[in-house]
Order: structure tokens, then sequence, then C-alpha cells
């Protein structure tokens, strides 16, 4: 039989009002669902990842039309690898911590493979995807074609590390 122990009620007399709702839509998620925090939170980040996936299938999609897309498979491109990295530094964080642009490249799992080069892949990425979405000059599209091109390639390489080191760290 469940037992309510006084360091429980300490915990919770001394809780906020934040913290407490928080635990609350925590339970109700958790009866709701049927699952535990932990597989919705391994669903989630799964999604992430599939979610990048088909970003990068537009990045790509962009590149096969005549005349290319380029400023735009630049920006799918990069927000493919971003969402990727999101989804890692997700789970193995614990939450959403690390979801603003500037901040998610350094927040990268420090066991994550080569992680000073995807961390500075990313980087350059969401420079170019800047210049891309926000500076009209170059005017041509075609001068972003060698920029997309890299950054779709990195997109592309990235794809089955994530995968393989999420799956390495419980995710599945």
């Amino acid at each position: 039989m469940p037992r309510i122990t006084s360091s429980d009620l300490l915990f919770v007399s001394k809780a906020r009002k934040e913290k407490l709702d928080s635990l609350s839509s925590g339970v109700s998620l958790v009866a709701r669902t049927g699952y535990d925090l932990e597989r919705i939170r391994i669903k989630a980040a799964l999604d992430r990842i599939e979610f990048a996936r088909t970003i990068l299938k537009c990045a790509e999609e962009a590149l096969r039309v005549n005349p290319p897309m380029c400023r735009t498979a630049t920006s799918r491109g990069y927000y493919s690898m971003y969402h990727a990295l999101r989804a890692v530094t997700f789970f193995v964080s614990g939450g959403d911590d690390h979801e603003k642009h500037v901040d998610l490249p350094s927040q990268l799992p420090r066991d994550f493979p080569d992680r000073a080069t995807w961390e500075n892949c990313l980087k350059t990425a969401r420079l170019e995807r800047n210049k891309a979405d926000y500076d009209p000059y170059p005017k041509k599209d075609k001068q972003f074609a060698t920029c997309s091109q890299q950054i779709l390639q990195d997109a592309r390489t990235l794809m089955p590390i994530v995968r393989k080191y999420i799956r390495q760290k419980g995710c599945f």
C-alpha cells in the first residue's frame, strides 16, 4: 500500500506553486497517456529526428527543381541539422533547455562524435541560413549553390551519426 513519508510532505510543503503545478501536469500526462515520462521523452526526441529528416528531404527537393532554389535549400538544410542536434541535446540533457539557435552548438554533449566539427558546422550553417533568409544580396539565388550543397552534404552525414548516438544513449 502506498505511503506518504515525512520527506514527501516536506518536499511538497516547501515547493513553490509553479513546481507543484508542473508536478501535477506531469502526473496528469502520465495518467492520460499511459506512458511514463521517460517513454514520452524518447518519443519526442525520435519525432524531432524524424522532423529533421523530413526537412532534409525538402532541402534536397529545393535543389532538384529547375532552376534550383539554393536559398531555400540553405535554410532547410540548416534547420535539418538544427532539429537533429536539438533532439540530441534534449534527450541527453533531459529537457529542451538549449533550443536557442545561438546556444545549441555549444551545448552538444561532450561525448558527441566529432563534437567540435559539428559545433562549427552548425554555426556556419546558421550564418549561411541567416544570409539566405534575411539578406537581399547577393540577388542571384544561384550564388548560394555552393553553400547549400555543402550544408546538405553535412546534414546527410549528420543524420546517421545522430541516430546511432541517440540509440547508444538509450533512445530507441
